[in-house]
């Protein structure tokens, strides 16, 4: 059973801390130069994840619909960086140690497309009509988590880190991309 506190950096130096109570180490997300030209997706509906307080971003009837505690839990891991975003925990109630933590990054979902040989899973998506990329230094079905990042806005993004014990069969990116299917609904409009 691994849990994973998490944290994200925002701007173009972004970075995921992800400390294990038992497994590997920390990864990080885009710190490198660009490596090719991206075009930066048209968001047709952007929205203002910011614009709802964090452990909102999860309707409490679509947390329960995905076997989650109703309530959020900020995240209380002391950080080592300053910049690092908050995050929300939505833990399962079947007491299993699966979750689903969401955050929101100052940022554009083309540093993650300029930089996708970072990593080793790596998939551009359409999630509840907005771009989103599927980011992952490991392998979800091995390691048992998974990362998603959806712009909600040209220059903000919707982190949605989730975590299941690893079977080798359950993609844990299921739970991620469902939380964020339902978060995106119940976003204000941007401004």
């Amino acid at each position: 059973m691994r849990n994973r506190s998490v944290g994200l950096a925002t701007g173009i130096a972004m970075a995921v801390s992800l400390t294990a109570c038992s497994g590997s180490g920390a990864d990080t997300e885009p710190t490198t130069q660009p490596t090719q030209a991206h075009a930066s997706p048209e968001i047709n509906n952007p929205k203002d994840a910011s614009g709802v307080e964090l452990c909102q971003l999860l309707p409490a009837d679509a947390a329960q619909s995905l076997g989650l505690n109703a309530t959020g839990e900020k995240e209380d891991t002391p950080k080592i960086d300053p910049n690092i975003s908050d995050a929300c925990w939505w833990r399962a109630s079947d007491g299993s140690g699966a979750g689903v933590a969401l955050s929101v990054i100052n940022g554009s979902i083309t540093e993650y497309q300029r930089n996708k040989t970072l990593f080793t899973d790596y998939q551009e998506l359409d999630i509840a009509g907005h771009p989103a990329v599927r980011g992952n230094r490991g392998t979800p079905l091995e390691d048992g988590y998974c990362d998603l990042y959806l712009a909600t806005s040209d220059h903000q993004i919707l982190h949605a880190h989730s975590n299941i014990n690893a079977d080798g069969k359950t993609d844990p990116c299921g739970l991620a991309q469902k939380a964020l299917e339902a978060s995106i609904p119940t976003l204000p409009a941007a401004k």
